[in-house]
């Protein structure tokens, strides 16, 4: 059975495409909210590269951020547009950040959190755990004001991870001294 993902990342929209769990293919497009009107014909052309065409996919997964607000109402309006048109077309959103979480390697038990840079002097920090060997939300979400988070974070032993694109502004107020790890995400979460 053929899966698809998309998951609006900050400035860039991530595609992978399986069959029964084997990764066929991934993508990554540069994509500014301005970009928006190429979303179906980089979802077309990254099809047909792995073989397949949009009829063929019949399951996908949408990351549901954090992200830019409008970015995510694009992907998801362009899944709703894809739904009604098909009634095989089953989607379900999911949390971008999860995927992300996978680069945390955490231990049984353990606590994380992604952080992405809230453009407004603000830092998103979206808390995950792994319990029974998956990720999930720890229920634990805020928007950090950046003067306030060294403090929020001190004291917690917790691993972070962050979009190298937000690593610059997220360690200016965190300190180097945060246990920040910059990764990308990994589509197979």
């Amino acid at each position: 059975m053929l899966h698809g993902v998309l998951d609006p990342q900050p400035g860039q929209l991530a595609f992978a495409l399986f069959d029964d769990g084997k990764l066929l293919g991934k993508k990554i497009c540069i994509m500014q909210p301005r970009d928006a009107s190429n979303l179906p014909l980089f979802v077309e052309e990254s099809l047909a590269e792995c073989g397949y065409d949009l009829q063929s996919v019949h399951y996908w997964s949408f990351g549901s951020g954090p992200g830019s607000f409008t970015f995510l109402r694009v992907v998801s309006a362009l899944g709703a547009g894809w739904a009604a048109a098909n009634t095989d077309f089953h989607f379900r959103c999911i949390p971008g950040a999860l995927a992300m979480a996978k680069c945390l390697d955490l231990a049984e038990g353990e606590s994380g959190g992604i952080l992405y840079d809230g453009r407004n002097k603000e830092i998103l920090f979206f808390g995950v755990k792994k319990e029974n060997g998956k990720l999930f939300a720890s229920g634990e979400d805020k928007i950090i004001p950046g003067a306030d988070a060294a403090e929020f974070f001190a004291g917690k032993n917790i691993k972070l991870a962050a979009f190298a694109k937000d690593a610059a502004v997220l360690r200016g107020f965190l300190g180097e001294q945060a246990n920040l790890l910059i990764a990308e995400a990994d589509l197979s979460a």
